[in-house]
């Protein structure tokens, strides 16, 4: 694999599915352990007034907990999903076919209104998921690949192993 010699391009579109599971990867699977701190609080919350008893002023906390849970969990599940759906839908985002190619030293992401050029040093995070990869970037750059465009095992196992090894 030289500069020259592309060892590896996929041309691909994103759909709203593939789009929702790298952002999600990008966004929630960053801190896996803080995104349940403050569920944790607010059931901490309930708990609390269970303890104060349901009367007075734990009756307070138990509503307040549930409350906020209520909130984190509509919010989560509910609100971001609708919110990236209509931007999804707005901008058009999947209707603009990528592609990216893999050298030895560099890889390409190219797509209709511009093309660039990353150092594998560059990369900060690879993370594989169910529907996506997700390669990001010292420089907040995020890069989806849907696992659907990756045809054969070949290429499946190249674009990991390119990834990984940084």
């Amino acid at each position: 694999m030289s500069e020259a010699n592309v060892a590896l391009s996929i041309s691909y579109l994103l759909n709203l599915e593939e789009s929702q599971d790298g952002f999600k990867h990008i966004t929630l699977g960053k801190k896996q352990v803080t995104q349940f701190i403050t569920p944790l609080i607010s059931i901490g919350l309930i708990i609390w007034g269970f303890y104060l008893g349901v009367t007075g002023l734990g009756r307070d906390y138990v509503i307040l907990g549930a409350i906020f849970l209520l909130v984190q969990s509509a919010v989560r599940y509910i609100l971001l999903p609708q919110i990236f759906k209509r931007q999804f839908v707005k901008y058009q985002m999947g209707k603009n076919q990528q592609t990216l190619a893999l050298s030895q030293n560099t890889f390409k992401v190219m797509s209709e209104t511009h093309e660039r050029t990353y150092a594998y040093s560059e990369v900060k995070r690879f993370v594989e998921g169910r529907l996506t990869y997700v390669v990001e970037l010292k420089s907040r750059v995020v890069i989806i690949v849907p696992k659907r465009a990756l045809t054969e095992p070949q290429q499946k196992i190249l674009l990991e192993n390119t990834f990984k090894r940084v």
